[in-house]
């Protein structure tokens, strides 16, 4: 049974809120709303006021309608998951042009922002797709859906981490900061999945705050916003929720500016331009890297962020020269030493570099030395960073088939997998798509048959 609150959808419905406008006059997320409506969280003490002032009831009205009432869902809820009507409601990119042998940006169970799950879905015709399914549909353990059979390994993480008091010992921007580096190391070990929820309920924290702040204590606020927005957007690029990575960029850079922090300002402008050469926006990610690189200060750890990834957008473009130029350039402020601290991108080091020149030699064709670079860059890589190390492997696995054999390509991309399946980093099981499309002419051959069974049985399979 899926519990649905339909009583306070008649509220909001009623007062002529959209999800999106109710949760903007909340100063919340959409799928926050999404949450309150399927019973999945309820609002927090200091929200009911002013929900109820919105939706002009009173609290005990309200507190009745958040009472949720079990509904049966209906029949169709899934319906038509690999039907032509549904790939025409896709957004743009959703996708895979026909023959195309890779997969757009998706994940097997990462949440997105408008409360659905992306699912890796293996077609009839051996291709691998990603394709967006109601939460309830899995979390129930549904076998057969609509035409689309439900294998085991397939697991439907819910995080419903709430908004944490902040350390009375601290300052509550310290504390939120110290929050905050937790999340970021707990992503780099178990990807985004663990923690975006819980990043995005703090901001909720953030915000509620702010209300009752002023002056320095206010701006300051606006800056650690800026900071958990950011991340924010980084959890869902690495999810594979580019629409949402995108919405948490632009509000980021916003409370950014807002906040007078120009570090912030191009750290954030230069993580945008990352997003736009992962979604292949070629124009955009050279355009915002060169602006990313005009707002640092000269010679910085951030101009350097932002030749990297302007680097593979020329790569994108074809411009070899240009790119390998760009790379130097960026190598050379990375290895030159800083008399002031490095601040924001400390993580930025000569093995990254070489990891993104090495997938940008792969998309140019220059298999042969992109696996060298990876082979350099996952030698340099910490131990705690596991899920760039997925990232890496799988990437690397890709020019193994060119430049090594298949079957060393499989064994990587198996080493990848296991990585993908803990973290759920759509980045990883979108490389790995791509590999299995390349893959499949090598069937046959015991490790590449080992290979694509193990990613099948974190699929579904269309029937």
């Amino acid at each position: 049974m899926v519990v649905r609150r339909e009583r306070f959808i008649a509220l909001r419905v009623n007062s002529g809120f959209t999800q999106e406008s109710l949760a903007e006059a909340m100063g919340v997320d959409r799928s926050t709303v999404g949450r309150w409506e399927r019973g999945g969280t309820t609002p927090q003490p200091w929200q009911m006021a002013k929900l109820c002032r919105l939706l002009r009831v009173e609290r005990d009205e309200l507190s009745t309608a958040l009472r949720a009432s079990p509904v049966t869902p209906s029949a169709g809820v899934a319906a038509g998951l690999s039907s032509q009507a549904d790939r025409n409601q896709r957004p743009k990119g959703d996708t895979l042009p026909p023959g195309s042998a890779g997969a757009t940006v998706g994940d097997a169970t990462m949440p997105r922002m408008d409360g659905g799950v992306r699912v890796g879905c293996r077609t009839a015709d051996g291709r691998i797709i990603f394709v967006t399914m109601p939460r309830q549909a899995l979390a129930q353990g549904v076998s057969a859906i609509s035409g689309v059979t439900r294998l085991s390994g397939l697991a439907v993480p819910e995080v419903q981490a709430q908004p944490p008091t902040p350390t009375l010992e601290l300052h509550p921007v310290e504390s939120l900061r110290s929050l905050r580096r937790s999340l970021v190391e707990c992503d780099n070990v178990l990807g985004p999945r663990e923690v975006v929820a819980t990043a995005q309920e703090h901001i909720q924290l953030i915000q509620q705050l702010r209300r009752d702040a002023a002056g320095h204590d206010r701006q300051a606020l606006l800056q650690v916003l800026a900071e958990y927005a950011e991340f924010c957007s980084w959890l869902h690029h690495d999810g594979g929720d580019h629409r949402a990575a995108q919405y948490w960029a632009d509000r980021a850079t916003d409370w950014a500016s807002a906040c007078g922090d120009h570090d912030l300002t191009a750290y954030i402008t230069a993580r945008k331009a990352q997003l736009a050469g992962d979604m292949k926006e070629s124009v955009d990610a050279v355009d915002l890297a060169d602006y990313a690189q005009r707002l640092a200060r000269p010679g910085s750890r951030l101009s350097a962020m932002g030749a990297v990834y302007g680097a593979h957008g020329h790569a994108l473009l074809g411009d070899e020269l240009t790119a390998q130029h760009t790379f130097d350039r960026a190598l050379a402020l990375v290895a030159e030493p800083s008399e002031a601290p490095i601040g924001r991108g400390r993580w930025l080091d000569v093995a990254y570099v070489e990891a993104q020149r090495a997938r940008s030699l792969s998309l140019l064709g220059r298999h042969h030395e992109a696996v060298a670079g990876f082979e350099q860059a996952l030698r340099s890589l910490p131990p705690n960073f596991r899920r760039d190390r997925g990232v890496y492997l799988a990437r690397s696995a890709i020019s193994q088939v060119v430049a090594s054999s298949p079957e060393q390509a499989a064994a990587t991309g198996e080493a990848a997998l296991a990585v993908a399946v803990t973290t759920g980093s759509a980045r990883i099981f979108t490389e790995l798509a791509t590999l299995d499309g390349l893959l499949q002419r090598c069937r046959g051959a015991t490790e590449v048959d080992r290979f694509r069974d193990a990613l099948d049985s974190h699929l579904l399979h269309e029937v």
